[in-house]
C-alpha cells in the first residue's frame, strides 16, 4: 500500500496538470501558430508580386534592347 498511494498521487496530479496545461496553453499555441501562419501567407504573396515584376522587368529590358 505504501507504493501504490505515491504512484496515484502522482497519476492525480499529472492528469490536473495536463488539463490546466490543454484549458490554458493550448489555444494560446493555436494562436500563435495562426498568426505564424498569417504572417507566412503574406510573405508568400509579396514574394510571388516581386517575382512577378522582376521578370516583367527582364522582359522590358530585353525588348528595349
Amino acid at each position: 500500500m505504501r507504493f501504490v498511494a505515491p504512484v496515484a498521487v502522482a497519476a492525480i496530479s499529472g492528469v490536473v496538470l495536463w488539463k490546466l496545461f490543454a484549458t490554458l496553453l493550448l489555444p494560446l499555441l493555436g494562436l500563435v501558430f495562426g498568426l505564424m501562419m498569417s504572417v507566412m501567407k503574406v510573405i508568400l504573396i509579396v514574394a510571388v508580386i516581386y517575382f512577378i515584376i522582376s521578370m516583367m522587368r527582364k522582359r522590358r529590358e530585353e525588348a528595349s534592347v
